[in-house]
């Protein structure tokens, strides 16, 4: 099934679609939010007209974030110490788990033998509360992550619990983020619902090009969390001789960064591949991660993105504020607010998944 248009954003610019997007109209589901990070998921959801009944974030940034833009009071207990009875039921529960090697006995031995990992206290709320529906989000690679052990476990947690399950991969891109970023889905239900009706939503459009999405923010003043990065001038020199589309690698050797101690030697710590990317004006942007503020390059400016510049590539509305400081420092305990937009799921993408949950779930009786 699809429920878009041709018209990805309904014949507005990109801007104005993302700060103009109303919730669905028709009966409200409610949905309870796990690992939430600062709300992209949880936004989207709300978007495609769910009533979003409980949200656990552990982390104090990001739990504020989520208050204050979604106005849902967050609970911040570590899920291994939550216990089911403070969640309230719900047709949907969603996580994003971190991605981490596990082992599972299987039922026999319980949910507790598990080594702490924290997909299995998720499972153990499941497992008492029994909600209607389950959807899991994580990275593309966690199909193939631990050689296939890890899907599989998880597939085999969740089918010996009570869901049967549907899992694919999806690309924010094809659903008008401007950035390419593709994510693990799971999709469960309880096994006296048929999953096998439930589709994955489908490509639609692909997502405009990060001038077209970011442009208008430039030197911009009247909107939250848009102060760029202040550079020294090695690195402003630096960023200059990196082309849209470039990376470090096209630095010529003598802007290069020394190795601390010798400066006759060339230094490649922390310079990976996707270190210092170029944008490119007319493409999608690359996968936006917490290290942002390192990563990419502005196509115009030679300078990092401003967090307001990432969220908008993720499909954020402009008045959707973050709080905690700019950047992470190693001292730091809380995240930042480049560590929470990298980390969320694009609006827009949980936009269009819902909206098929949702659209399965009014058909369930």
């Amino acid at each position: 099934m699809n429920l878009f248009s041709e018209d990805p954003y309904d014949g507005k610019s990109y801007k104005n679609f993302i700060n103009s997007i109303t919730r669905d109209l028709g009966k409200s589901r409610k949905v309870c939010s796990f690992f939430s990070g600062c709300g992209g998921l949880d936004l989207g959801l709300k978007w495609a007209g769910f009533e979003l009944a409980f949200a656990n974030e552990i982390d104090k940034n990001a739990a504020a974030t989520f208050k204050h833009n979604l106005g849902q009071e967050v609970c911040r207990t570590s899920i291994s110490e939550l216990a089911a009875d403070l969640v309230p039921d719900a047709d949907l529960f969603v996580g994003g788990f971190p991605c981490q090697p596990f082992s599972y006995s299987g039922l026999r031995k319980g949910l507790e033998d598990t080594r702490g990992t924290l997909f299995f206290d998720f499972a153990r709320i499941i497992s008492e509360k029994l909600p209607k529906s389950i959807l899991i989000e994580n990275v593309a690679g966690f199909a193939k992550h631990d050689s296939g052990r890890t899907l599989q476990t998880v597939l085999n947690v969740l089918n010996d619990i009570g869901y049967e399950t549907k899992y694919a991969v999806l690309n924010a891109e094809d659903f008008g983020v401007p950035q390419t970023r593709r994510r693990t889905f799971i999709f469960g239900t309880l096994k006296s619902i048929n999953v096998k009706n439930f589709s994955f939503p489908q490509s639609f459009a692909s997502g405009c090009g990060v001038k077209e999405a970011i442009d208008d923010l430039i030197e911009a003043t009247d909107v939250s969390n848009n102060e760029p990065m202040q550079h020294r001038a090695r690195i402003i020199e630096r960023f200059s001789k990196i082309p849209p589309g470039g990376t470090w690698r096209d630095v010529p050797e003598e802007h290069r960064p020394r190795l601390r101690g010798d400066p006759t030697k060339i230094s490649h710590k922390n310079m990976r591949l996707q270190s210092h990317q170029r944008l490119d004006p007319e493409k999608p942007c690359y996968t936006i991660t917490a290290n942002i503020q390192t990563h990419f390059i502005h196509y115009s400016q030679d300078r990092n993105l401003s967090p307001r510049e990432a969220a908008r590539l993720q499909s954020f509305p402009d008045d959707y504020f973050f709080v905690g400081k700019r950047s992470f420092m190693s001292w730091d305990t809380e995240l930042s607010q480049y560590q929470q937009i990298g980390n969320a799921v694009p609006p827009l993408l949980g936009r269009a998944i819902g909206r098929e949950i949702k659209v399965f779930l009014d058909k369930v009786k």
